[in-house]
């Protein structure tokens, strides 16, 4: 069984159709966000409902259906908020009312998904965060948990359950522009990157008047 991870599409069409166009895979998994930041995302939407077989829901997803905060960091969050307007306006009432159905966490035999933590939907667990953070998954029959949120690949093992984040598809924040991803087999895990045709992103974000800042944050792979 060969699955593959996705997670933070963030509205970026091209590097999810890249992704996608690349692999073979028996399952899709997605850990959130498929909306937000770029330019794409009714299409990321109705791909995501179409090919992925289980599905959370995201902070950005939920900000975008709710009308609520995303919660985000302070250094984003003004972004965040400034580029929601376009992604309220770009998405139809279906895809709403389909981020609004989207459960916050799915599991399997295996598998536990959530976006950011069991009972948090802001919360960032890093590869450098305190282990203690992670005492809300002892209680999982799953060993295996899988998760998205901060933008960031890992692949952690903490008193017996292991901590699983492909990264960023659309919006890496690891300094690395390719997007991440991971491929799932026989409980094997491989962490990919793939080059996409980021230019024709950046010129749908300008036809779109998106802020300057969010582009550059996808042409630096990282908060600038």
């Amino acid at each position: 069984m060969k699955t593959l991870l996705i997670s933070d599409i963030h509205g970026n069409y091209e590097a999810l159709k890249g992704v996608l166009r690349e692999e073979n895979w028996d399952k899709i998994y997605c850990m959130g966000d498929i909306v937000d930041y770029g330019p794409s995302n009714q299409k990321c939407v109705e791909l995501i409902k179409k090919k992925a077989d289980l599905v959370v829901r995201g902070n950005h997803d939920n900000a975008a259906a709710f009308g609520v905060d995303c919660g985000c960091g302070y250094e984003i969050k003004d972004l965040s908020q400034e580029v929601r307007k376009i992604t309220v306006e770009d998405i139809s009432e279906e895809s709403k009312d389909y981020l609004r159905e989207l459960p916050m966490t799915e599991s399997t035999e295996k598998y536990f998904l959530t976006h950011a933590s069991k009972d948090d939907l802001y919360k960032y667990l890093k590869p450098d965060t305190s282990e203690d953070e992670f005492e809300g998954f002892k209680d999982l029959d799953q060993d295996i948990v899988l998760l998205g949120h901060t933008h960031i690949p890992m692949d952690r093992e903490i008193d017996g359950k292991r901590y699983i984040n492909p990264g960023s598809l659309g919006q890496p924040r690891d300094g690395d522009t390719r997007a991440a991803y991971a491929v799932l087999e026989d409980d094997e895990i491989t962490f990919e990157r793939l080059k996409y045709d980021i230019e024709t992103v950046i010129e749908k974000m300008r036809e779109k008047d998106y802020p300057e800042r969010a582009i550059r944050i996808l042409r630096a792979g990282k908060v600038v």
